[in-house]
């Protein structure tokens, strides 16, 4: 358990609770590893890792070490765009064939309002993503070194809906959001993030999950006996083969979906992330930043709850305002809650796909212990 900050005896009881929260989880979850951090307005207040960053080489985990993000890459994406907008460099309801004139005519009229919020009509991944006798395998198997790679994946498709009439939840979507912000910034996405968050916020181990890039005290990805049966069911030509409780990750490159599901972080650093979108001295967005981000501009359905730009903004079962979102990829489960009215923001992460499967009411539970 690690502490931050000066008020330590004051802190011990909720840090006490906290951890407690953090070892029933490891213990009711198939997971190697689990990492927690919380941060107020100030600092990080508490940080916990539990079990192992590396099973093989029986390496204990550690709040330093860095996870897969998944999906919680979209709401960095969606801060780097909000910044963007302040200074002129992007504007959300302009057609986004203004930054791509090269766009197929059933693209062309989206915005990137609409492309951040999911309601761009863009798919999201279809079995035939998944298909490892695809040539050059699964779409997580395959190197991409060009924007066109990427776009040849979803881009000629039909939409699945209208532009603006539908949520509909969209990785790929993602990724064209993130082609038009390189072309309005003119440099690529990876240093976008760089730019724009990593350094701004203080976020050393912010980066992309590059696959050949030495990251260090990145955690060894694994899948649990459950996602090694839902592998061979929706994977055609996966080889099932678990000698254990967990499997090594084959080879996963994101590449083609950085801004929607292929950043890394540590939990501390993703608190102090989610504490900079607090209204305050330690703030590293502006009130017209905030008001983009956490706005609502749908309505929550079936599918989920209100959607903010990239964000996910409602209540929790104590009536509590949150933003927040979760995210799911090969060897890495995350979630980010911030509590603006408690001025908390909750990171965890492990290391495995699908645990643990409910992360807010565990967050709203740590919420508990430090408000």
């Amino acid at each position: 358990m690690t502490l931050w900050g000066t008020n330590r005896a004051e802190q011990a009881d909720n840090s006490r609770i906290a951890a407690k929260i953090a070892s029933r989880l490891l213990e009711d979850n198939p997971i190697p590893a689990l990492s927690l951090a919380i941060a107020d307005h100030n600092e990080v207040i508490w940080a916990e890792a539990l079990g192992k960053a590396d099973l093989e080489f029986d390496i204990a985990a550690t709040p330093d070490h860095v996870f897969r993000l998944g999906s919680v890459s979209k709401a960095v994406t969606a801060t780097v765009a909000a910044r963007m907008v302040t200074r002129g460099l992007l504007e959300l309801d302009a057609p986004i064939a203004y930054w791509l004139p090269d766009l197929p005519a059933h693209h062309r009229a989206t915005t990137m309002r609409q492309l951040l919020t999911h309601r761009g009509g863009v798919r999201h991944y279809q079995p035939k993503d998944l298909d490892r006798q695809a040539p050059g395998g699964t779409i997580m198997q395959r190197a991409y070194a060009t924007r066109d790679q990427i776009l040849a994946l979803f881009i000629d498709d039909p939409l699945i809906a209208l532009p603006g009439s539908e949520v509909s939840y969209s990785s790929f979507g993602y990724s064209l959001a993130s082609f038009v912000m390189e072309a309005a910034a003119g440099t690529d996405f990876v240093r976008l993030v760089k730019d724009e968050i990593a350094l701004p916020f203080g976020l050393g181990s912010l980066a992309a999950d590059e696959v050949i890039r030495i990251v260090p005290r990145r955690v060894s990805g694994y899948h649990s006996a459950r996602e090694m049966e839902m592998i061979a069911a929706t994977m055609p030509g996966a080889v099932l083969e678990l000698a254990g409780e967990f499997a090594n990750v084959a080879l996963s490159n994101p590449a083609f979906c950085w801004a929607g599901a292929g950043l890394l972080m540590a939990m501390p650093d993703l608190a102090r992330f989610g504490a900079a979108h607090l209204d305050g001295p330690n703030g590293r967005i502006n009130p017209t930043e905030r008001e983009l981000l956490f706005t609502p501009l749908t309505e929550a359905s079936d599918k989920g709850p209100p959607l903010g730009l990239g964000w996910r903004v409602d209540r929790d079962a104590k009536g509590r305002l949150r933003w927040h979102h979760a995210g799911a990829t090969p060897g890495g489960r995350a979630s980010l809650v911030v509590y603006p009215e408690l001025g908390l923001s909750i990171a965890l992460a492990s290391n495995v796909m699908t645990a643990p499967g409910d992360v807010l009411d565990p967050s709203s539970e740590l919420a508990d212990a430090f408000s």
